[in-house]
């Protein structure tokens, strides 16, 4: 009975360790040009409110769609909670505004160049 109880306890610790970074965030910009998107990131300590990910493969998430998975990790998946897809993405980077990340994204991303004003 000991036994039992302690496995029962093992699990729901690592269950809850699992668990204690995965985090679900909202896509806010996507470029399907270069597979690069950014999410905001959830309420914290840390400054960054926003980070920034590639896709390793079809299926890309959309602009809106809520995504869950760990947000520390370097490569990692997410479940987008839309369409019930698995991510397989790499996290590149965190910023302040959403701005930093857009602009730093691969010369080949084409909608970062959208919005820039002509000199």
């Amino acid at each position: 009975m000991k036994t039992l109880t302690m496995f029962a306890m093992s699990m729901a610790f690592c269950s809850y360790v699992s668990n204690g970074f995965a985090a679900e965030v909202e896509v806010t910009w996507m470029d399907p040009t270069c597979g690069y998107f950014v999410v905001q990131l959830p309420e914290s300590d840390v400054p960054e409110k926003f980070g920034l990910f590639s896709a390793r493969g079809l299926p890309l998430p959309k602009v809106g769609d809520r995504v869950e998975g760990n947000m520390t990790e370097i490569e990692t998946q997410l479940k987008n909670l839309r369409s019930g897809e698995t991510h397989n993405v790499i996290h590149w980077a965190d910023a302040k505004l959403h701005e930093q990340l857009v602009r730093n994204t691969p010369v080949q991303c084409a909608s970062k160049w959208k919005n820039r004003k002509k000199r």
